[in-house]
């Protein structure tokens, strides 16, 4: 059981990296672009983001699993580290990416371009980059975790 709670831990976390990673520079290249290449870039990202949600999910129950008795790594500060930046990368996405790109959709929606969203614009490819250095830092705690120093 702990080899399979780890390969879908890994395969999860592979996929929430990989989910929402062009995002940020597909908004900003499709939006410079104008009507009516925003249009599709509503599936795309709407998409992108469910993925990234639903991987981001199943990565922090897997890693709780493995850190329980029944995934047997137990806890130590490389887990404990990489569990706390998987949480503030998924309120990332909750709290601020997803809450940015309804507010870019509905300005597309409205008329094809981002009038009155350009803030949204701007928090949604910053925090994707924020986003992404986070996951980068988890990832390191997890290696950490996996082959502590010494």
């Amino acid at each position: 059981m702990p080899y399979l709670l780890r390969l879908l831990h890994v395969l999860s976390m592979a996929a929430w990296l990989g989910a929402a990673m062009y995002v940020p520079a597909d908004v900003k290249r499709t939006l410079a672009l104008g009507p009516p290449h925003t249009v599709p870039l509503l599936g795309r990202v709407s998409l992108a983001l469910r993925i990234d949600l639903a991987a981001g999910i199943l990565t922090v129950i897997t890693g709780a699993l493995l850190a329980s008795p029944l995934g047997q790594v137990g806890m130590s500060a490389g887990v404990i580290a990489g569990a706390v930046l998987g949480l503030v990368l998924l309120g990332i996405v909750i709290g601020v990416l997803t809450p940015a790109w309804k507010r870019i959709a509905v300005a597309i929606e409205a008329g094809g371009g981002t009038e009155g969203a350009e803030a949204s614009v701007k928090k949604l490819t910053a925090f994707g980059g924020v986003a992404h250095l986070v996951w980068l830092l988890a990832l390191a705690a997890m290696l950490w975790a996996a082959h502590p120093p010494g």
